[in-house]
């Protein structure tokens, strides 16, 4: 890990990642933390008034309730994390990273949320563990034959210590594929290829950005701190590769946004069932 600008080029080209601490503000984290409080409290709420989970939404329901485990896409429904996904602090290094110009391909906002004492009025299909298999993006993005050369920044709105469930890594897989399984979270690389015990995680502070290339193999244990671990994520791709507007996240929104508009009248004829409203940290109504 390093944050000496004067090498980080050649640290990403050896490792596969590179992390610059403290990029944002406190006042400029904070308004992330709010604008992810102001999604939660929409897909949660709109979902339960309209009596069908989003498509958005992931959740995970376990012995101690619910957790939220990410929100995806979220860009369209904020115009603050939308001007995020541009900012030069992000893209700047992306462009010198890539020798290209970065283009926007999708956005997620991973919480890790715990919700206990939430229940629903709405039939869940939820997982059952927050944890992220062992696994790197480009076996996901393969399918529909992106390049390898799509770089995601992770932003930490909330501070990353071991018992969270940060991000962990596997430095310098990124040079080559490794085959992947698929199992009952998703896919994850075959065990006889890696060490699982092996990586290291990235034990951040809020405000920080970790750049990591879609090879680059990484997960997350579950997050047994109680609080939330809130990381917006960014994937970029290169100009060159021509893949368009928004088609990776694009039928999502449209699916989407009638349910999303028809709360919002719900709301404005003081109809539909608010289950959640978010404090600091997420407080049940």
């Amino acid at each position: 890990m390093t944050t000496n600008q004067d090498n980080w080029n050649q640290y990403f080209q050896k490792y596969g990642y590179v992390v610059m601490e403290r990029v944002f503000s406190d006042q400029e984290v904070q308004r992330m933390r709010k604008e992810a409080d102001m999604i939660l409290e929409l897909i949660l709420n709109s979902s339960n008034s309209l009596k069908r989970q989003s498509r958005r939404l992931d959740l995970v329901k376990n012995d101690s309730g619910y957790l939220v485990r990410k929100i995806q896409p979220i860009i369209d429904l904020s115009l603050y994390l939308a001007q995020i996904s541009g900012d030069s602090r992000l893209l700047d290094p992306m462009r010198t990273l890539m020798n290209e110009e970065p283009i926007l391909m999708e956005e997620k906002l991973n919480y890790k949320q715990p919700m206990p004492g939430l229940s629903f009025g709405f039939e869940t299909t939820p997982r059952y563990t927050d944890r992220f298999p062992v696994h790197n993006d480009w076996a996901y993005y393969q399918a529909e034959n992106y390049p390898q050369s799509i770089i995601s920044s992770a932003i930490t709105l909330d501070d990353c210590p071991t018992e969270s469930g940060p991000i962990h890594i596997w430095p310098g897989t990124h040079k080559s594929h490794l085959e992947h399984e698929s199992v009952d979270i998703g896919l994850q690389v075959q065990p006889s290829l890696l060490d699982f015990e092996g990586g290291e995680d990235l034990l951040l502070p809020a405000g920080s950005v970790a750049f990591f290339s879609s090879l680059l193999v990484h997960n997350s244990r579950p997050n047994i701190s109680g609080k939330a671990r809130r990381m917006m994520i960014y994937s970029h791709y290169p100009a060159s590769a021509k893949m368009g507007m928004d088609v990776r996240n694009g039928p999502t929104r449209l699916r989407e946004a009638p349910y999303e508009w028809e709360y919002t009248r719900m709301k404005l004829r003081g109809e539909g069932e608010d289950v959640f409203r978010a404090g600091i940290a997420g407080d049940l109504v």
